[in-house]
């Protein structure tokens, strides 16, 4: 057994060629109470599973091994999501500043498997080979979330830009127009008579994100058109 020390945000390589296959990278995202919690990136060949989870596989493959039955009846058309499929999912996203986001009790969202979506970054592929009514909790290391902090999204500004009466508070989110006329949310960090010091990062940038992720439905391409309303 190979024993190493490892410090929050530090990574261990395991395997793997010189063009990434079968590589696994393990990256200690908090060690808090006596847990440690870990982020894996894989190539997707290499299936990652929790030793308990492992232990059923196993003796499940066992006992299959063992039993000779008919197929149920239905199992083999189940359709299995794919990268491109069209579906719809619930979520639970937990945040490292104990926030939770769910969309329980609303609608569904509808994503494509493999394409990237705002409330649910990180995801990837984590859907693939999923049939409808299954979930999966994916660990989101901060810079496949919103980002690592950048101080160089932290500016200093001139309290003219803020409104005169407009009182301001370490800490506080409040919202700015840039030159672009864009709305923008940004942190105060600092406040002078004639300075405002505030931080342009995302309010969630620097850390690990927790995705339960359940899929609802496949989308088959011949069922779109009968969705729309006529």
């Amino acid at each position: 057994m190979l024993v190493l020390s490892r410090k929050s945000c530090e990574v261990v390589i395991i395997g793997g060629t010189a063009d990434f296959e079968q590589m696994l990278k393990v990256t200690v995202l908090e060690i808090s109470n006596g847990k440690v919690r870990l982020g894996f990136e894989a190539s997707k060949d290499v299936a990652i599973h929790r030793g308990e989870v492992w232990e059923r596989i196993r003796n499940g493959a066992r006992s299959q091994a063992l039993l000779v039955s008919a197929p149920i009846k239905g199992e083999s058309s189940m359709r299995k999501a794919q990268q491109g499929d069209r579906v719809q999912v619930h979520y639970v996203k937990r945040s490292q500043d104990g926030s939770v986001v769910s969309s329980r009790g609303h609608a569904p969202v509808e994503l494509t498997v493999g394409v990237d979506h705002p409330r649910l970054p990180g995801l990837g592929l984590a859907l693939v080979g999923m049939a409808p009514g299954a979930s999966t909790t994916v660990t989101v290391p901060p810079e496949q979330a919103y980002g690592r902090s950048d101080p160089g999204l932290v500016y200093r500004l001139a309290r003219t830009r803020f409104t005169e009466n407009q009182v301001l508070v370490v800490g506080q989110w409040v919202r700015l127009t840039d030159r672009r006329h864009r709305r923008r949310l940004v942190r105060i960090v600092g406040v002078g008579d004639r300075v405002v010091v505030v931080d342009n990062n995302h309010p969630k940038a620097g850390q690990a994100l927790s995705l339960e992720v359940e899929l609802l439905t496949i989308h088959g391409e011949e069922s779109g058109p009968a969705l729309r309303e006529p």
